[in-house]
């Protein structure tokens, strides 16, 4: 059994979901990507898909040391990364992307190979502005669920039912 057939025997799928700093000039997203990617691929690794950074907002204040002082970022780039790589490698690519001066923040977690999916974001109701009209549709729901059926109607149901 050859070294290559060994490893892959033996890997994992990951995905390294990271932040990188907001004053990354859009341009240079580029380079940072490939850096992490670059990464990856020189531990053994091989890249199944991965989605670009966007600029987001976060959900609180990330504190990070940039040139001997903290600045706080409330937004950042986000973006991801799926691989396939020996389970021994791992510790070699997170000691490395603690090194990128551009990444804010990353987390690697093991996962599985199936296309990664965007949950449809609901629409978020405000509450205090629509409280009459929400309780209108929900008192016309419950009102058209409730429609009196004769137990005639029932018994018919439930002999087609036992034919079928």
């Amino acid at each position: 059994m050859g070294e290559k057939e060994e490893i892959s025997d033996s890997s994992q799928i990951y995905e390294i979901g990271f932040h990188i700093l907001p004053t990354v000039p859009e341009e240079k997203l580029q380079t940072v990507v490939l850096r992490l990617t670059d990464s990856i691929t020189k531990n053994g690794g091989v890249v199944i898909s991965e989605e670009f950074p966007k600029m987001r907002a976060l959900s609180y204040e990330i504190k990070k040391r940039v040139e001997a002082k903290y600045l706080s970022f409330n937004k950042a780039y986000f973006g991801w990364i799926k691989f396939e790589i020996s389970p021994v490698s791992i510790g070699k690519i997170e000691e490395e992307l603690k090194n990128y001066d551009d990444i804010l923040r990353f987390i690697i977690v093991k996962t599985v190979r199936e296309n990664t999916m965007h949950a449809f974001k609901p629409l978020m109701v405000n509450r205090e502005n629509n409280r009459g009209e929400i309780a209108r549709v929900f008192k016309n729901a419950v009102a058209q669920e409730k429609t009196e059926i004769s137990e005639e109607e029932i018994d018919k149901s439930i002999d087609e039912l036992l034919v079928s």
